[in-house]
């Protein structure tokens, strides 16, 4: 079992990076070496700290795309990464999480999640917290669904994307109008 937490906290808001500073100093066993706003402080200090664990918030300034963060990852060496990621950008996640970090957590998110993304982090297991969790199984379960379907449905389906009515849908496809109904 782990017993000490070294940690580095990287986010753009000063207010919540003093919030996540104040929770997550109060648990035992994680200590906070730094706390830093920037793609760039963030490096530097991981390389002269060499923290267990760094708190990654995911609209850090100097981390544009995934390349980036591929970029961010293979720097930091034996450091794991968790990712604080905010609501308006969940479409973004399912593309983060090719990056390979060690954890996923909505920024609003418990304190008690919070800690448990680190520990999880610390021990080398990956986590998800109960948001990221649902996001990630409604993606998979679209995905799922989309692959499922035919030429015909997916064709029927793009014509209901561009406003057509079931009678031109049917004109579109080849098909009978009652056809498409019963789609």
């Amino acid at each position: 079992m782990i017993a000490h937490i070294t940690l580095i906290i990287a986010h753009h808001h000063p207010v919540f990076l003093s919030i996540l500073h104040n929770i997550l100093q109060s648990c035992a066993g994680i200590c906070v070496l730094a706390k830093v706003s920037t793609a760039e402080g963030l490096l530097k200090k991981t390389r002269e700290l060499k923290p267990d664990v760094v708190l990654v918030a995911q609209s850090l300034p100097g981390m544009a795309g995934d390349a980036a963060w591929q970029k961010l990852v293979a720097q930091l060496e034996n450091t794991k990464v968790v990712l604080s990621w905010h609501h308006d950008d969940a479409d973004k996640i399912q593309e983060m999480m090719r990056a390979s970090f060690a954890g996923y957590i909505a920024r609003d998110a418990s304190p008690v999640e919070y800690v448990y993304a680190l520990k999880q982090a610390a021990k080398g297991k990956k986590f998800y917290c109960s948001q990221t969790q649902k996001l990630r199984n409604s993606l998979n379960e679209a995905t799922a669904f989309v692959k499922n379907l035919d030429d015909t449905w997916l064709r029927m389906l793009y014509c209901i994307w561009m406003g057509y009515c079931n009678k031109e849908i049917a004109e579109a496809n080849g098909l009978k109008e009652s056809t498409v109904k019963s789609y």
